[in-house]
């Protein structure tokens, strides 16, 4: 149960548009569109109430074997963090799956770990996160992945950072 956190999603997979939660309205927008027959390979949220280095929500990566829909709060398991620099400034990614559910057989129920992920799967992840920003003028570094551990360790030290910030 420790390794669980709740997550919102702002991108669902399969969809070449990336929005964005809008605090102050309450509602998400349209931040960007890739560029043609490039569409998002997993779905992409937020870990609410944790504020990361870059001072925007914890993002988070759900790898599952069908997209969601933008806005769709969902438990996942945390399988660690893929280390990121952009532009100089810690951007990390966590990594995570649907929690077990009795009954229900998914894919990713064998992924405990970020090792357990498929190389040429965590692969894909990687190049796809420096290439759509690199796109953007976004100058990527990345520093490999981290362990569940350290990866949860990051969002308690971004839910404290929320709570000061408020």
């Amino acid at each position: 149960r420790g390794h669980l956190v709740h997550v919102v999603i702002q991108t669902p997979a399969q969809t070449p548009h990336k929005h964005a939660f809008v605090p102050e309205y309450g509602i998400f927008t349209l931040k960007q569109t890739l560029a043609e027959s490039l569409t998002w390979p997993y779905d992409y949220g937020f870990v609410p109430q944790a504020l990361a280095d870059d001072g925007n929500p914890t993002d988070i990566i759900v790898i599952n074997d069908a997209p969601t829909f933008m806005g769709c709060l969902l438990e996942v398991r945390i399988l660690g963090g893929i280390l990121l620099q952009k532009n100089g400034v810690v951007n990390n990614r966590l990594v995570a799956c649907p929690k077990h559910q009795p009954g229900v057989t998914l894919k990713t129920d064998a992924y405990d770990r970020i090792s357990d992920v498929p190389k040429d799967m965590l692969n894909g992840i990687e190049r796809f996160l420096i290439e759509y920003s690199e796109v953007e003028g976004n100058r990527i570094e990345f520093n490999g992945t981290c362990s569940r551990k350290k990866a949860l360790a990051q969002v308690e030290k971004d839910r404290k950072r929320r709570k000061k910030a408020q």
